[in-house]
């Protein structure tokens, strides 16, 4: 199968975007993430947002691509990676958290920060709320969980910390530890307060795999590209 494509990450850094195209099997030796101490406070945070995320399809029969996505709160809509949606022709498919399908529309793209909304043609399920960042992002050592469909498997969740904030030419960018593999793309990343607190995009990885350097779009531009739909 053919790998995933390759990306440009802080500082010129060759990665792989978390999401797409099929990917070939992981390889090599995965590393061993650190749990967040308080396992009631994260099981707590995971039930509260669970059922927010969605798996989206594109183009499916069809050399089609696949990722997940976050319903938004009040509005209903979906935020995903630009690179999921790419190349869709017409409408794309939401499986809810619950499993039932529903066609969704595309409403707003921003390739250069790798973000899409999508409105779907009926409600998908509960929304979350973005992190209020106004002060600026989660500080490193910050606990997070990402929650995606990773290789197609629905509801994975994985957890970490925020490694880093960065910023790749203009383009802000939050570093996490969380594993994330092609799948977990659109899909969120979320505090231990339930809250979003970004988008994965990418990896940084020698291998087609997980290494423990994930990038993701933070809240502030998920909120940013929302206030542009009408």
């Amino acid at each position: 199968m053919p790998s995933s494509p390759a990306v440009t990450l802080t500082g010129g850094v060759a990665g792989h975007f978390t999401g797409g195209r099929d990917a070939n099997p992981v390889v090599g030796t995965p590393i061993s993430v650190k749990p967040i101490a308080n396992e009631n406070e994260l099981q707590t945070a995971i039930r509260k947002v669970q059922s927010s995320v969605v798996e989206v399809k594109v183009n499916l029969g069809y050399g089609g691509s696949q990722g997940s996505g976050v319903i938004m709160a009040n509005s209903g809509l979906i935020v995903t990676n630009n690179h999921v949606i790419d190349g869709a022709t017409g409408k794309v498919e939401v499986i809810t958290a619950a499993a039932e399908g529903t066609p969704a529309e595309i409403v707003a793209k921003s390739p250069s920060e790798d973000l899409a909304v999508l409105r779907p043609d009926t409600p998908a399920g509960p929304g979350v709320a973005l992190s209020d960042d106004t002060a600026g992002p989660p500080s490193s050592g910050t606990s997070v969980f990402a929650i995606g469909s990773p290789f197609g498997l629905q509801n994975t969740v994985t957890a970490g910390v925020v490694s880093a904030y960065r910023n790749d030419n203009g383009m802000p960018l939050i570093q996490f530890d969380a594993p994330v593999n092609p799948g977990n793309s659109g899909g969120g990343l979320f505090d231990l307060a339930g809250a979003m607190v970004g988008v994965p995009t990418s990896i940084r990885s020698p291998v087609e795999g997980n290494v423990g350097i994930a990038f993701a779009v933070p809240a502030s531009r998920v909120r940013a590209i929302l206030a542009t739909v009408k």
